[in-house]
């Protein structure tokens, strides 16, 4: 074991027990409080993210009880595994010790070293499983071996379960793929393709409970994103973002990030070129033409192009977010994490200078101040916030709370324990048969108070959608039943009977919560009798949401919803023009589609096989393409004759569908016209690739015409589709034992 590898791990270790004698002894965040309540309602899926981090707080709260250690110990745990796949990525691309530099800016960075590594959110998952995707690609770069396919397709799809963002991770790959001529021959390959078909598989459940929830979660996200309305351009947005995010990243060292930035999409792209245009002597061939790189031997060319094609989408995509869109500064963080690498290769390089060595200690040691000082205050509230603020503000009282302690964000983690002891008390005070019930108007206030009383239930009923609401979509449980309404000085709420539909409201308690001998904070807890949900507002209801469906109602639901988008919503003169005239064609018997299909393959065959001497095979394949399209085309028509599903204009009605001359109302499922496209494309694909281009405009024209024409759900051009590629493959595959037809 070298050097920096024991000073990796004593670093580790070191580091760990200061975050193990931490994470027991600061209350929860609203976050993880929230997260902790996906524990309580285990599913496929939550409203706002993928389930993952729920469940493994429920294996580490089933086995060391209800308490803030059990929630924080997985972040700690999964920092650990992340930084040993942070220092072996970085090891493969530089060496040990910049891989130990990378190291030692993760643990001073504080979205990474307190946020990533003590509290307990997707993002701690996220970043386990994004680098062990990365370390896999390195690995497929390196060997060439297509094994590592697979597995990064695991990596990928329980990224994908941990944070929508993973959505990022095969654009990065495509990205390094494009700029590396000499890799580009993986866009060939099954197995790119095969590893994105494992991941979505594993992300299935999220997308089953999407579908029986209304799409709640994907909308959510789109428009927590992107926002409600049309983007326009904010300077203020773009730099309170910038700003949040030097705060995540410690003020100096983000000044540095930036430079880093920079660098190293400039060596990205010069190093890049640099490579191709030596024809790099040490590349080894291996089976199928795969070419292979020691990295050790290039990291000065690949090195910047492997993190800047991971690092510097996720950075500009949600920057540019920014500039229209309020963001969060931790959004961004898995493009941060990834810039660490080169930012360690910097530091290396540029040691020898005495100016940057002074820089560099002076930002890591403000940033470990200002660690030290976050832990220490959150736990003592050594920090007085009255100096920082204008003398009016300072004196301002609230509810007889300075200003200063409302909006100290330290506070929202203490009186907890003191609030449940409170409200055990009054609900102790019910005699058994008469149990209220618990409940707020916010669903953070909801989850934190959930946490600390665990074995009473709690209730939200918020005029904003949340993921309350579809964890208690039937309130007639509760009809009758009295409650105790809770709130506090950090929302702007205390009237309980302006809003819900209760008998009778009695005097609100005040529980005031001390630190130092100072009132921080207030929490109020209403007594209500005799609840009538039926008379609760429509928007504090869980039906603003809909009902959860079955995968089957959902399914169809989302299939009309799709068709009517590309068959009304997508409606323009220029494709109506076009379309117009193909379904005229098609009306009197003569398919425009059938016919450029056949001729466009027809004509490839002949260029590549024909003309240039080798006609055996052109007849060979020639048959080969009639047989398989018969083939595959007899099977879509077996399945219209079982399945006999109605066409559009059979659901919607005359006059609701835009049609042009071909009325169809049977046999809608699958799609034929789609099947034959993909049937005969993948084919030509699979013989002659050079041509992809061709191919996917021929087979996704003729899906979209079918859906624009009015004649097909997309489901059944999705399922034409998916029965033109499978059975091309296999009869192509089967034919492939016998003969040597591919055209490499």
């Amino acid at each position: 074991m070298s050097i920096y590898y024991k000073m990796f791990w004593l670093l580790t270790a070191i580091t760990t027990f200061l975050r193990l004698s931490v994470i027991g002894k600061l209350g929860l965040t609203v976050d993880e409080a929230h997260y902790w309540v996906y524990s309580k309602f285990l599913d496929l899926s939550y409203y706002d993210h993928p389930p993952l981090v729920g469940y493994i707080i429920k294996l580490f709260t089933d086995i060391f009880g209800t308490n803030e250690f059990a929630v924080r110990l997985p972040s700690v745990i999964i920092f650990i595994l992340t930084s040993w796949l942070f220092f072996l990525c970085v090891k493969k691309l530089f060496n040990e010790k910049i891989a130990f530099i990378g190291i030692v800016l993760l643990n001073v960075l504080p979205v990474f070293s307190f946020l990533g590594a003590v509290v307990t959110i997707p993002d701690s998952p996220l970043s386990l499983f994004w680098m062990l995707s990365f370390y896999l690609f390195i690995n497929i770069i390196e060997t060439g071996e297509k094994k590592y396919w697979y597995l990064l397709g695991v990596a990928v799809g329980f990224a994908f379960l941990s944070k929508y963002t993973a959505v990022m991770i095969y654009p990065s790959i495509i990205l390094f793929l494009i700029c590396s001529k000499e890799h580009r021959f993986w866009f060939s390959k099954k197995e790119l393709y095969l590893s994105m078909l494992i991941s979505f598989i594993i992300f299935l459940p999220v997308v089953i409970w999407n579908i029986q929830n209304n799409w709640a979660s994907f909308g959510f996200q789109l428009q927590h994103g992107f926002g409600k309305s049309l983007p326009s351009f904010s300077f203020t947005l773009f730099g309170r973002s910038i700003g949040a995010q030097a705060g995540y990243v410690s003020p100096f060292l983000f000044i540095f990030y930036c430079y880093v930035f920079y660098k190293v999409i400039k060596d990205a792209v010069w190093k890049i070129r640099r490579l191709e245009a030596q024809k790099v002597s040490n590349c080894k061939i291996i089976s199928d033409n795969i070419v292979s790189y020691k990295l050790s031997t290039l990291s000065s060319q690949l090195s910047a192009l492997f993190v800047a094609a991971f690092a510097v989408p996720v950075l500009i995509f949600f920057n540019a977010i920014a500039t229209f869109n309020e963001i969060l500064p931790h959004w961004p963080a898995m493009g941060y994490l990834m810039l660490t690498m080169y930012a360690a290769y910097l530091v290396d390089d540029f040691w020898k200078s005495s100016k940057f060595r002074k820089f560099i200690y002076f930002s890591c040691g403000f940033s470990v101040f200002l660690i030290c000082l976050l832990c220490i205050h959150c736990l003592y509230k050594i920090v007085p916030i009255e100096p920082f603020l204008p003398q009016k503000e300072a004196q301002k009282v609230e509810f007889g709370i300075p200003k200063a302690e409302i909006i100290d964000i330290s506070n929202d983690l203490y009186g907890w324990t003191e609030l449940a002891e409170k409200i055990n008390e009054i609900y102790n005070e019910y005699p058994a048969e008469k149990k209220p019930f618990l409940f707020t108007h916010k669903s953070y206030l909801a989850s934190q108070i959930y946490f600390y009383v665990p074995d009473k239930r709690v209730y939200c009923l918020s005029g904003k959608i949340d993921a309350y609401d579809l964890w208690q979509r039937n309130l007639n449980n509760l009809k009758g039943k009295d409650a105790l309404f809770i709130t506090s000085n950090i929302f702007d709420f205390d009237h309980p009977e302006s809003v819900y539909p209760f008998e009778k409201f009695e005097e609100t308690i005040e529980v005031p919560i001390y630190k130092n001998n100072k009132v921080v904070k207030k929490f109020w807890i209403t007594k209500c009798s005799n609840f009538s949900p039926e008379n609760l507002p429509e928007k504090y209801t869980a039906n603003i949401v809909g009902q959860k469906k079955t995968l089957m109602q959902g399914l169809i639901d989302t299939d009309h919803k799709v068709f009517k988008f590309f068959n009304n919503t997508l409606k323009n003169k220029f494709c109506d023009f076009i379309v117009a005239n193909i379904s005229f064609y098609d009306h009197h018997g003569f398919n425009p589609s059938f016919i450029i299909i056949v001729l466009v393959a027809l004509c490839i065959l002949r260029k590549e096989f024909y003309l240039k001497g080798d006609k055996k095979k052109f007849w060979l394949l020639l048959g080969l393409f009639i047989v398989v399209t018969l083939i595959v085309s007899g099977i879509n028509s077996y399945l219209k004759d079982l399945i006999q599903r109605p066409r559009p204009l059979t659901v919607f009605g005359d006059g609701n569908v835009n049609v042009f001359y071909e009325i169809l109302h049977r046999r809608s499922f699958p799609s034929g016209h789609t099947e034959f496209a993909f049937t005969a494309m993948f084919f030509m694909l699979l013989i002659v690739p050079k041509y992809w281009y061709i191919y996917l405009i021929l087979a996704f024209g003729t899906g979209f015409e079918r859906m624009y024409a009015g004649c097909h759900f997309p489901l059944d051009v999705l399922v034409g589709a998916i029965e033109g590629i499978i059975g091309s493959y296999i009869i192509v595959s089967i034919f492939n034992k016998f003969y040597k037809i591919k055209n490499n």
